[in-house]
């Protein structure tokens, strides 16, 4: 957690640097940005203690001015009080569903309290929201399929290991094939095969779940294999009304089953 603590204390700092407001006709009385600021400087001192005081009050001065909760995540963490840090975290990042890495560093934090549920919840969350986004956003997706498939270990969830692991190698091959030499020590095709493997097993765990076919119609159709991918796009959609699908990938999936019934009927 000094890491996470680290990391925090980084965006704290980062986010913070911002001229302080006038100060108001009583001097003594001290604005909510300046005691976030005040918070701030106790952190690069390492005092924890006055860290949290002033942000506190700041919180006090303004509710609103939620990078406070940020300064305090990461001033109870060097305390040695994760759960308070958690508690101010989910505020922010309540706040701020765009920072996509506090909510990755959110879920760990979960996970390291072992409320693992709730951690996985929160990875979903962020795969569903960051399916819908381009560029930055679309990064962190390998690392929350990661991480998922941790926590799927950890609670013995064959399904989801092997599912979370074969999207993440999916979405691996799909990084490679972007770059210059996709066919260098670890080929796409390569990466997809592999895929392609361990959602077959994810299938095999649970037959009625639409998205390991989904992903294996998107696998066989970048590998030119049609007919095992239509047959896995046929499966897919009779699945999806009985099984979960984030948002992006019933539109996606919606699609492609449209253009294969028109294509069917052209022919």
């Amino acid at each position: 957690m000094v890491a996470l603590r680290n990391w925090l204390c980084v965006c704290l700092l980062g986010l913070g640097c911002h001229s302080l407001p006038a100060v108001g006709p009583n001097p003594d009385r001290r604005s909510a940005q300046e005691l976030l600021e005040q918070g701030q400087q106790a952190m690069r001192r390492g005092d924890a203690d006055e860290a949290i005081r002033c942000f506190l009050e700041s919180l006090q001065a303004n509710s609103k001015l939620v990078q406070n909760h940020l300064g305090l995540a990461a001033a109870y963490l060097g305390k040695e009080n994760p759960a308070e840090a958690c508690t101010h975290l989910a505020t922010y990042v309540d706040a701020h569903p765009e920072q996509w890495r506090v909510r990755l560093r959110y879920a760990q934090l979960l996970a390291d309290l072992h409320r693992r549920q709730e951690a996985q919840n929160e990875l979903e969350r962020l795969v569903a929201d960051a399916q819908e986004k381009e560029g930055t956003a679309a990064k962190h997706l390998i690392d929350c399929h990661s991480r998922l498939v941790e926590l799927a270990e950890q609670a013995e969830d064959s399904y989801a290991k092997y599912l979370n692991r074969g999207i993440g190698l999916y979405l691996l091959a799909r990084k490679r094939n972007d770059l210059p030499d996709p066919e260098g020590e670890l080929s796409a095709e390569g990466l997809l095969c592999k895929a392609a493997a361990e959602l077959t097993l994810a299938r095999l765990e649970c037959p009625e779940e639409a998205r390991p076919c989904w992903y294996l119609y998107s696998i066989w159709s970048q590998l030119g294999q049609r007919q095992p991918a239509l047959s896995q796009l046929r499966q897919a959609e009779a699945s999806a009304p009985f099984s979960y699908l984030t948002p992006a990938e019933q539109r996606a999936l919606h699609l492609a089953y449209q253009a294969y019934q028109a294509e069917w009927q052209r022919h």
